[in-house]
């Protein structure tokens, strides 16, 4: 086991980027004993990974986008016999939160870890929905934050210019929607416009969502923009997220908690890791440093 590793690519993830990147991957990693596995459909990195024996591998290497990586957790963390080879993530999708975040947007960024066999820990977000569990590393949003997501997908042919366009329809749409939300025990009730829980700096295409997140803090960082914001507001506030100065505005609450709890009027589906998945109500607990990646 001590050399051997699993490469996972997703062929179809960030315009096709892992057929051109996984021979440089095997090349940069000839002296371990790997093994290349393209992914075929929605949901086949978690098969992968769940069923290959114990001892098997020492580490496994992901090529592909943030919806590949949650896979790939979720595959490992619901194995029976527990075992959690250490992750390697390397750029190619097109989102790309968590590798934007570690600062391995470059592929000799992201494989100098592997490579030196540089590792840490990080935390990930427990999920529990009414009728079973999951994983995240990077963000949970309802609200706006989803009806940007499933626009957005419709528009894949703009590129990356689809998140911008999804996101001036839906403030023009300014559909607002009632809920309970708690925050380690207190307790709101009101309307919600946008509501975001962050692991990551980064979400979607290099905004910076919660400039705050670390992923070993302990924290969940939950980004709430106010119901009393005008669509002109809102309009400049999203500018500002790529910066991450929009934090500072009067119409943003900024928390960093560890346990959340999400009940609205209407039940919806759910934006996971930039994947439209789940759906309300749901709880969220902070794992601590539950995974080790290299980095």
């Amino acid at each position: 086991m001590k050399n051997n590793y699993l490469i996972i690519a997703n062929p179809v993830s960030g315009k096709l980027k892992a057929n051109k990147i996984v021979p440089i991957v095997e090349k940069e990693l000839s002296h371990y004993n790997t093994t290349l596995i393209f992914t075929e459909y929605s949901g086949h990195a978690t098969k992968i990974v769940q069923d290959f024996s114990e001892g098997d591998y020492r580490g496994i290497i992901v090529i592909g986008g943030d919806g590949t990586y949650n896979e790939v957790i979720n595959g490992l963390l619901k194995r029976k016999d527990q075992q959690l080879p250490i992750l390697g993530f390397v750029p190619g999708g097109s989102g790309n939160s968590l590798i934007h975040h570690l600062n391995c947007l470059e592929l000799k960024q992201a494989l100098s870890p592997i490579i030196k066999q540089k590792t840490r820990f990080i935390d990930l977000m427990k999920l529990k929905f009414e009728t079973h569990e999951e994983f995240a590393f990077n963000i949970i949003g309802w609200g706006m934050a989803v009806d940007i997501l499933k626009l957005s997908e419709k528009l894949r042919w703009l590129g990356p210019a689809r998140y911008t366009i999804a996101s001036l329809i839906s403030i023009l749409k300014f559909k607002k929607r009632f809920a309970k939300l708690s925050l380690d025990g207190v307790e709101y009730k009101d309307d919600f416009l946008f509501f975001l829980i962050a692991n990551t700096i980064y979400t979607g295409k290099g905004m910076m969502a919660a400039p705050k997140a670390k992923l070993n803090d302990g924290l969940l960082d939950v980004v709430i923009i106010s119901k009393e914001i005008s669509r002109l507001q809102l309009m400049k506030l999203l500018s500002q997220i790529f910066t991450g100065q929009h934090i500072h505005s009067k119409y943003v609450q900024y928390h960093q908690v560890q346990q959340i709890c999400l009940k609205p009027d209407y039940n919806e589906i759910l934006n996971i890791d930039g994947e439209l998945k789940g759906t309300t109500p749901l709880s969220i607990e902070v794992n601590s440093k539950k995974l080790c990646i290299y980095n």
